[in-house]
């Protein structure tokens, strides 16, 4: 009998079927070919007694039922977080390596795993036909399940604010249980892996930010009631630029956060909308939604300045007209929106970087388009990009994550919108 396909799957997750990682991993596999490496990925023996990634992973799923259960969990809430302890790990798939230590003794290390894990599964996983918001459920879990630790270090009564702003505490810490409790020996990362997620679970609940609205529409509330007849544009100024300084310590409450934006209320301000998606994901279309704005298309200036839209031998050229063009806009206070692929986070990073020198309102708009029709897409084009590189482009990608820009707005190829 042939493996049972996502969609099939989902409403029996979602009832309480305690599903094997062997099934769920079949049903996904065709979409995501990196679940069949994960047998032969190691892991190192003192953390994962288990053996391989795929054996932990089995263990964590059964965890995870386990631990759904007992909180009587069930719909979306429970097949998000059954999904994310199948495909947590998946990252390591991709940087798993051996590392010596400072004994100089060989030990296996996936660094970044967490997050390379969701930047591979943010598009290939609408291809599985995962409905899109059951998505953004699952991503958050899969990127921050190594995070907790990080939350509580240092003034952690910023940084839990910050991680709930991300993804659902109670989900999360959920996961990092099932993910601690799902090894051979509970070994000493382990326990400290169940008393990070307890002690998360009280400094939230003191703060707050446990089970209740995403701290930033808090923090936005209170900014538009100082704000008061403020555009959409300037509150999202007020509150992304503010939410970003608070949490890194530069002010204390939102009236501080207000008043910041007072000098670009009375002069204006610009604004910088950068695209992001692989070729065929429809981001020429949506630049043409910005009515008014100066779009800085590369595709156009590669035609303009070399031999045509996908020219690299024009790429310092067209870069540097692009950043040119980008700080003319800038200046005059337009909107400019930036027209690439923008894949990478570093890449995106220099392009908004410029935006907030100039007090721009930054925001990032990806393309939310499943890779299938981003290939039907692109092999429909006058001059296809080769599949190569569409597919080398998915690899690549880094899903934008929300402290990037002020904004940062999914939309899929109907025209739906998802803001992060």
């Amino acid at each position: 009998m042939s493996a049972l396909t996502l969609p099939d799957l989902l409403p029996l997750i979602g009832e309480g079927r305690p599903l094997h990682f062997e099934t769920i991993s079949a049903a996904l596999t065709p979409v995501l070919p990196l679940l069949a490496r994960l047998p032969g990925t190691p892991q190192d023996p003192q953390w994962h007694a288990e053996g391989s990634v795929a054996a932990h992973s089995a263990l964590v799923v059964e965890r995870t039922h386990e631990l759904a259960d007992a909180a009587d969990l069930r719909g979306d809430d429970r097949a998000a977080l059954i999904l994310a302890a199948a495909l947590h790990d998946v990252g390591k798939a991709l940087t798993t390596r051996e590392e010596e230590d400072e004994n100089g003794a060989l030990r296996i290390r996936s660094p970044r795993h967490a997050r390379r894990g969701r930047d591979y599964l943010s598009f290939r996983l609408l291809d599985a036909g995962l409905p899109p918001d059951l998505l953004l459920k699952v991503l958050p879990l899969v990127a921050e399940h190594h995070s907790l630790h990080r939350a509580l270090e240092g003034d952690w009564a910023r940084g839990v604010p910050a991680l709930a702003r991300r993804v659902p505490l109670p989900a999360l810490t959920q996961l990092a249980r099932a993910d601690a409790r799902g090894r051979v020996v509970l070994s000493g990362d382990a326990a400290r892996g169940e008393d990070t997620a307890d002690l998360l679970d009280l400094a939230a609940q003191d703060l707050g930010v446990w089970d209740g609205a995403n701290p930033l529409a808090t923090f936005q509330a209170e900014v538009a009631a100082l704000l008061q007849g403020a555009s959409p544009d300037l509150l999202a100024l007020a509150t992304g630029r503010g939410w970003a300084d608070w949490t890194a310590g530069l002010i204390h409450t939102p009236h501080e956060a207000a008043a910041r934006v007072q000098d670009a209320a009375r002069r204006g301000f610009p604004q910088l909308t950068v695209l992001c998606g692989p070729s065929g994901s429809g981001k020429s279309s949506l630049a043409a939604e910005f009515t008014g704005a100066e779009v800085v298309s590369l595709d156009a200036l590669r035609a303009q300045l070399g031999g045509g839209r996908h020219d690299a031998k024009v790429g310092g050229q067209v870069m540097q007209a692009a950043r040119e063009a980008l700080r003319a806009g800038l200046r005059r206070q337009a909107h400019v929106v930036w027209d690439a692929t923008s894949l990478r986070r570093d890449g995106r990073a220099g392009v908004l970087g410029l935006g907030r020198d100039y007090g721009a309102l930054t925001r990032i708009v990806v393309a939310w388009t499943p890779p299938r029709l981003a290939a039907a897409r692109n092999a429909a084009r006058e001059r296809p990009v080769p599949a190569a590189v569409l597919a080398d482009q998915f690899r690549a990608l880094d899903f934008p994550d929300v402290t990037e820009a002020h904004e940062v707005i999914l939309r899929g190829p109907e025209g739906e919108s998802w803001t992060l």
